[in-house]
Formats: structure tokens, sequence, C-alpha cells
């Protein structure tokens, strides 16, 4: 939401700096994401009179017109058409800087010489978009004043609202929130009875669905002059983002920013007899909005008909057929209260989006609803003229919430300390909490109608936390420690695995978990896919990666070793299934080229080897490696890769669950080790497995390393028979509280000697 400082101090007097209103709301919760300074400060933009114009003769949408300033006056070249001799307009003098940049020169346009600019709002920073003409100031501003007097400097600040907090989508509400936090003095709100005497609303009002719009106030006014707002309203919603267009619109607008209070104002000839309907919508009914899309209404809608059909989407969008126009005299103001779960859903039904949505969908305070209504009839007389025919209310507003006990333990217990009486009562009150009652033990609160989010002591206490700042907050030093959680082992895994890739070269990918087609018959259809090329929930990462590949090599990335780890999604069995799994890519050169170096490429054993590290380090089980797989160059070519491409995919569903063996410290050894060497013959069809698994099963004492270091075959059969091979073993023993001796290791060895010829296998002897 967009913020004028200016206008903010109309409602609270701020007695703290910009810098430390921002910082104190941000801290409480109220995201300020940025704030600027707005409008024209340099003293060369200055009010100046149209004298005269004519077309320009080279061009058909250009004016020559002359403007005087005190002393003297200018020829300038003007695109705009929409003012007229006598006007009063924003000048940029030559050498004036707008707030965009723009230094303004002397310059040549189609033959003629412009010595300044006519400005517009946009380029004033005055107003977002692009403006539709100049910018006309009031009649009486003095010749030559600087801008800056005229339309003060303004501070712009753009505010994150958190969707629990619906109370603070207006000037009032922020107000509220920044006297709470001790930044100034609330001021009283501007009253005024509007309508102390009027007859009852002339016309007929039908409620027919009470549980979406349970309360409905219409008032009727006539003999309206619909104009264009004073330059005052006109700057107040520039202030806030929002284009003027009529005295009307614009004070419903008003209305809507001052206190959140959304109102809409029909053009009352589009009511026969002023007959209200507010009810659900037919099969079949459509309507024009006011930004002349046709809407096809859906019966759920909750729509404002007359006789002829529906005028508005309620509390989303008004039509065009009862809009205020030049023509309106009769306007029938609308003030209602629609529960916020209608107009969520409408708004998502049709994807629109207004001011007026935003504040119902997240629940509109029903105490303002009448203050609302007063306030924007009383400005619609003052402004517009004309007078109040009659106003009514049908239905019933919410009730008010139910107070709530506040238990000094619960403050304690949740704050860490029980912060004195007086500063908790002042705290809540500043909130517009009302004390009902008090005790020893604690208070009686009753919730203002504004503070919805307000439930349970829980919501109490945090106010007084958030109120007092964080930073009040005693620290505690946490006594035991807490086991880690199921998603805590399962997230260090996946960080584990992460680290281990990273650190061999391999780089994370983070694919969108959308895919076009489902080749295999097992996705899961969107039903409501952004495109048709995101229609699936994917059911392997491959596909990801192989795209993500595919952008890279279009770029130039000749060496990719790609993995991501994440979740698919597939039907198994008439059930939909969340796995997690972890997939490897590789493709193109194995490192930059070097002239010390042969150019290599990756190929399937630099995947194979990085298989056979995850599950030794890792123990990923075999059975869960889905593929290992070769894109050969003709297959590659289709995703327009030129190499040979490798992918490997495990299913970790199951790895993620399982208990990890505790990690137990060992001391670094300080005694020496020990290191014999025996070299077994045995025929070519054994294995090292069989070997090393015979040794390890005679236990031998001390045993601290089994190495393979040395393979040999003779095929000739002079130094070892024919069929046979000679594997040498490093066998290393350690004791952790002696050295040992040769006598014991000499033992040992023996052993496994004797191990070794039971198989009927022999020993190289030196």
């Amino acid at each position: 939401m967009k913020l004028s400082w200016q206008w903010l101090n109309q409602y609270c007097e701020v007695t703290v700096s910009v810098e430390e209103a921002v910082d104190r709301l941000t801290m409480s919760g109220l995201e300020v994401t940025q704030w600027r300074r707005r409008g024209p400060e340099d003293p060369r933009i200055v009010a100046a009179e149209v004298v005269d114009w004519r077309p320009h003769p080279g061009a058909d949408r250009l004016r020559l017109v002359r403007v005087r300033i005190p002393d003297k006056e200018l020829g300038i070249v003007c695109g705009a058409s929409n003012f007229d001799r006598g006007d009063r307009v924003a000048l940029a003098l030559i050498g004036a800087v707008l707030p965009g940049g723009l230094e303004i020169a002397r310059r040549r346009i189609r033959g003629e010489e412009s010595e300044g600019m006519l400005c517009s709002a946009e380029e004033l920073g005055l107003e977002e978009g692009r403006s539709e003409g100049i910018l006309l100031l009031p009649a009486g501003s003095d010749l030559g004043t600087p801008l800056a007097s005229i339309l003060p400097t303004d501070i712009e600040w753009i505010v994150e609202v958190t969707p629990n907090r619906p109370d603070l989508l207006s000037y009032r509400g922020i107000a509220r929130e920044l006297a709470a936090l001790g930044c100034g003095r609330l001021l009283p709100f501007p009253q005024g009875n509007a309508s102390s005497s009027f007859d009852p609303f002339p016309g007929r009002v039908v409620l027919g669905a009470p549980d979406g719009a349970p309360w409905y106030a219409p008032a009727l006014l006539e003999g309206m002059e619909i104009q264009p707002s004073p330059s005052w309203l006109q700057e107040r919603l520039r202030g806030s983002g929002v284009r003027p267009v009529n005295v009307v619109v614009d004070i419903t607008n008003f209305v809507l920013f001052e206190l959140g209070e959304p109102l809409h104002a029909f053009d009352a000839d589009a009511f026969p007899d002023c007959e209200i309907a507010v009810r659900r919508a037919a099969p079949g009914e459509r309507f024009l909005t006011l930004g002349d899309q046709e809407m096809a209404l859906d019966p759920a809608d909750l729509v404002i008909a007359s006789r002829r059909g529906p005028e508005a989407l309620a509390g989303v969008i008004g039509g065009r057929r009862s809009a205020v126009s030049e023509k309106t005299t009769r306007v029938l103001l609308e003030c209602a209260w629609f529960r916020p779960t209608e107009i969520r859903a409408a708004g998502r039904r049709h994807s629109v989006s207004t001011e007026a949505s935003y504040r119902f969908e997240r629940r509109v305070d029903p105490g303002v609803a009448w203050l609302a209504r007063e306030r924007a009839i009383r400005l619609l007389l003052e402004l517009a003229g004309g007078r109040l025919v009659g106003t009514s209310t049908f239905g019933a507003l919410p009730f008010p919430q139910t107070p709530i006990w506040l238990q000094r333990r619960t403050v304690e217990r949740l704050c860490g300390e029980l912060p004195p009486s007086d500063e908790i009562e002042a705290i809540l009150s500043g909130l517009g909490l009302e004390l009902v009652e008090k005790n020893d033990s604690g208070w009686l609160w009753q919730v203002p109608s504004h503070r919805a989010d307000l439930e349970g002591e829980a919501d109490l206490v945090e106010e007084i936390v958030r109120m007092r700042g964080l930073a009040e907050v005693p620290s505690r030093v946490s006594v035991g420690w807490t086991e880690k959680s199921r998603d805590d082992k399962r997230w260090d895994r996946r960080e584990a695995v992460r680290s281990a890739l990273a650190a061999r070269g391999w780089q994370e990918c983070l694919c969108l978990p959308f895919v076009a087609g489902d080749p295999e018959g097992v996705g899961v259809e969107l039903s409501n896919p952004a495109s048709s090329e995101f229609r699936f929930l994917r059911s392997d990462l491959g596909s990801g990666l192989l795209a993500t590949a595919r952008a890279n090599w279009a770029k130039g990335n000749r060496s990719l070793r790609l993995f991501e780890l994440g979740r698919v999604v597939h039907r198994c069995e008439g059930r939909v299934e969340e796995r997690e799994r972890l997939a490897v890519l590789a493709a193109g050169e194995a490192g930059e080229p070097h002239w010390l170096t042969r150019e290599r490429t990756l190929d399937f054993y630099d995947v194979k080897g990085l298989a056979d590290f995850l599950e030794e380090s890792f123990s990923f089980p075999k059975e869960a490696r889905l593929r290992l797989e070769r894109i050969s160059r003709e297959e590659a070519a289709k995703h327009e890769i030129d190499a040979e491409i490798v992918l490997l995919e495990y299913d970790l569903e199951h790895w993620l669950g399982q208990e990890w063996a505790r990690t137990v410290f060992r001391p670094l050894p300080i005694y020496p080790p020990v290191r014999r060497d025996i070299a077994v013959v045995v025929d070519e069809a054994v294995t090292h497995s069989e070997i090393r698994r015979l040794i390890e099963a005679t236990r031998p004492p001390c045993l601290e390393g089994l190495r393979l270091f040395d393979l040999f075959r003779d095929p000739s059969g002079a130094r070892l028979p024919a069929g046979t091979k000679s594997l040498a073993y490093a066998l290393t023993f350690r004791a952790s509280d002696r050295t040992l001796t040769d006598k014991e290791v000499n033992g040992w060895m023996e052993t496994v000697k004797n191990a070794l010829r039971s198989r009927g296998w022999s020993l190289r002897e030196t």
C-alpha cells in the first residue's frame, strides 16, 4: 500500500523523524519496504499562465504555446491539448531538472524553438503511469511561484501489510499504530453530522443473500454536479497512487484510504424506483465492468442488481451501465459489509483484484461503516452540491467480539518476565482495547472491532511484546538439549549429500516441478495449469536436468556436471505418492583444456564412480538406484546437445528415513602401527571379496587395516601356474594401550596363513 506522509499527518501528530517512524513500524511487524521524496523540488519549475496558442505548422499533434511568467513571455512547443488560454500550468524553465532526472534545455522541435517544457503530473513525479495532458494548477496560483510552494513536496511510503492486519489498510489505522508505538499523538477524527435531517431511503432493498451480505446501507443524493475534484483532494489520491476521476468517485476513494471502508457510487437512474437486490447471480447472467470487460457471472457470485440485471460484482468491481458520469445528477451511495470469504472467492473466480476487494476479502472493520458513510455524505454535499434525499440500513452488522481474560501468569510465562501492570494497561489501551475488569490474577479486555485478529491470551501477549520491542524480551539459557526431530534428520542428510556433491565439482539445479506431458502415464495432471507447458507434476528429475543442460549448452557451457535433490509425484495403485529423489547428469568436457593434459569428455565411468562414492560413503542402497544410463549423441541431439549424456537417479525416500549411527569420537593413536604383507595364490575364479571375508573371519586382534595393493598374473606359467593369480595384502596392526611385539603379530599372522591354506590356497614366500 502506498502512503502519503503529509496525509498521514492529518490523523497523527507525529513527533519523530520519518526515519525513526519507519524503523519503529518495521520492528513492530509492519514492513516499510521503500520511502522516497515525491514532487518537484527544483525552484526553476514554476507556475505560468497560458497567454495564447496555435497549431504547430509542421506537426498536427503539436501546439505552439505562449506562456507568461513575471517579466516575460516564453514560447513552448507542447503535445498536450487539455488546456486553454488563461489556464495556470506547470512550466519547467531552461536548466530545471525534473524528478526523473531529465534536464530541460532549449530545443528546436520541427523547426520551432521551445524555451522550456509544460509538465504533466507524471513528469513531475506526482502520478504513476501515463498522464493525460499537462498538470493544471489552481486558478489563483501566483505566476513565477516555484511549484514546491504550490504543491508542497511529500514523502511517499510503500508499506507491506500482513493478511492478519486489515485494520492497517487505511491512514486512520496507520496513524493509530504510530500513536501506539509512541511516535506521536492520535488526532481526533473530523466529525460532522451530514445526515441529521433526512427521510428514509425512498426505494426498496432486498437482501437475498444474508449469508454473504448481512448489512447494506444505501443513501440517495440528488442535484449533484459532477466535476473534477478540488486540487487538495486530487493531491491526496495521487499521493496514494490513485488517479483522480471525478468528484464523486474521488470522494469514495478518499474515504476508502482514509478509513479502510470501501464505498461505491452508482448512477441512481440505473435503478428504476431505487429498487436494489443483493442476491446471487442467475445462471448465464453477464455484465460489463467499469474496465469495459464483459464478465460471465457464476451462480455463486454475489451481485448488486437492479430490475435490468447485475450492476456490480459485490465488493469487487462496479458495472459500466451504472457508473457515475458527467451526466449524472442522482447518486446512489452504497455502504455495505460483505463476508470476506465471499469476496475472496469471487475475486479468484474472475481473476479480479481491486482496492475494494483487497480490503473486503481481509475483513473490513464493521465498527467504521457508519462513520465512513457519514464522512462520504458530508464531503459529497460540500464538494458536489445537491441534497441528501434519504438513507436507511438493512440487516445487521457482526456482533462484537467476546472479551478476553489475560492472566498475569500467562504474560510471565510467554514473555519471560512480568512487565509492570501500568505498562501492560497502557500498551493495550493504546491499541484500542477497553479494560472491563481487573483483579489480582489478571485483566478482562474488550477487543475493538478493528482487531478481529486478537482471539486469545497469546494474541494479547504478542501485542505487549510487539509494542515493547523484541529487544526488551529477556534472554534465557536453555537447560538440557532436545533430540533432533525426524524432519531435522532428513534435512541434515540432504545437506550432507548436497555439500559432498558440490565439493566434488557438481552444480546443484532447482528445476520447475511442472512438465508438459506424461509419457509413462503415472503423472498427476493439474486442474488449473499456468500454461500448456506446465500441465503435469513431474514424475522424475531427469527431464528437468535435461532442460537445464540444453539451456546451458545453448549458452556455450560445454562442461555439465548437474544434480538436483527434490520431490517427484506419481500415481501408484490409485494413490498419489510424493517421493524424494536425487538425479545427476554429466555431459561435455571433463575439465578446462590445458597443455599438460589430454582433453577428455565426461563419460559413463565418471558417473559410475560417483555412484560408487554415494553408495560407499552415504550407504545408498543399490536397489534405490533407479537408473544409470547413457544417452547417445543421436538421442542427445534431440535436446540440442552435441555430446553423450549420462544420467543417474536414486530414490532416497527410504534412505532419508533410516537412522544414522551415532558419531563416536576416537582419540588419535599414540602407539606405532605394525605392518605385515602377505601374498596368496588362488585360482582365477576366486575374487578379492572372498579372500577379504576369510581374513576378517579369523578376527586377528588389533587388526586396524586390510588393503589389497598388488595383483600379479604370469601368462607364461614360469613364475605362477597358468589360470592362477597372486593377490598381495597389507595388514596393519595397532593397539590402543601398548606397543605391539613381533611375537604377538607373528602369531596372529600365522593364524591368518593357516586359514588361507585351509582353503587350498598357497602363499608366495619371499
